[in-house]
């Protein structure tokens, strides 16, 4: 069962950090619908945190650069909490 974002429950910071890493390389969230086979609504959600989708997971990652899916968490993780290690 899929989570429900509220006000009191708003994007998690792995997804503030996705978004802020596709708008400093012109990424939309288009293209990578495009790529992952995806609706533009389960992408926003992906990255919102209200869905999971491997495919868009992969679909991110390499687009932005990482070798796979759970580097680029470990890095939204990391870097979305301050800690540059």
């Amino acid at each position: 069962m899929a989570r429900t974002r509220s006000k009191k429950n708003p994007m998690p910071p792995e997804g503030s950090w996705i978004k802020f890493q596709m708008d400093l390389r012109n990424i939309k969230m288009m293209d990578v619908a495009r790529k992952a086979n995806r609706s533009l609504s389960m992408v926003s959600e992906f990255v919102t945190g209200v869905k999971n989708s491997v495919a868009v997971g992969k679909a991110l990652a390499q687009m932005l650069g990482f070798d796979n899916y759970n580097d680029m968490m470990e890095a939204a993780y990391r870097q979305s909490r301050g800690d540059a290690a």
